[in-house]
């Protein structure tokens, strides 16, 4: 039997030591995915200790699979992220096709630059909380939009336009950014 199985029959029994590898085991990919969308490393390490809790307190949620696992442990994670967001009444703003399209159309060109991904990372910081939400949870979560759209109770056109001008308030500023450190050198 390898070792993580060890530690999911020991977690299953509640076993204080096996929870606390199992938690070492996966704690940093769920606190990441909090972060990117929460912003706040307060909020995203509550968000990420809840999402632990919730798993371990019904030992029949943990998987003998360690991918299957941590799948579920993100999904638990950005859920209650999503819904602390929800809480915080964020507002988006409803945009017809028409503009989306325009948008999407003129910021294509920019996404074949290759750009690294700490600099991404760093201005999405930069971008407003509804904007680095739905850029994370869909670039980076690999969330439809039909399924963004159902979690923060908006239609699908207007999570797509959002992601739109998300992606462009983006581009823009990693545009910036260079264009700042090249005047530079």
């Amino acid at each position: 039997m390898n070792s993580y199985k060890v530690i999911v029959n020991r977690c299953r029994k509640r076993d204080r030591r096996a929870q606390l590898e199992f938690y070492m085991m996966f704690y940093k990919s769920v606190y990441n995915s909090c972060l990117r969308i929460l912003g706040n490393q307060q909020e995203a390490e509550e968000i990420m200790q809840e999402s632990f809790l919730k798993v371990l307190n019904k030992p029949e949620l943990i998987e003998e699979d360690t991918l299957s696992m941590e799948k579920i442990l993100k999904r638990i994670a950005i859920n209650s992220s999503i819904d602390l967001y929800r809480k915080r009444k964020i507002k988006f703003i409803e945009l017809d096709d028409k503009y989306s399209a325009t948008l999407e159309s003129e910021t294509e060109e920019y996404l074949q630059d290759e750009i690294r991904l700490e600099a991404i990372e760093k201005m999405m910081q930069l971008l407003p909380e509804g904007y680095r939400m739905i850029l994370s949870l869909h670039l980076i979560e690999g969330m439809e939009y039909a399924e963004i759209a159902e979690r923060l109770n908006l239609s699908a056109s207007t999570i797509r336009s959002q992601f739109v001008r998300a992606r462009q308030k983006l581009i823009n500023l990693i545009k910036e950014h260079y264009n700042h450190e090249n005047l530079l050198n």
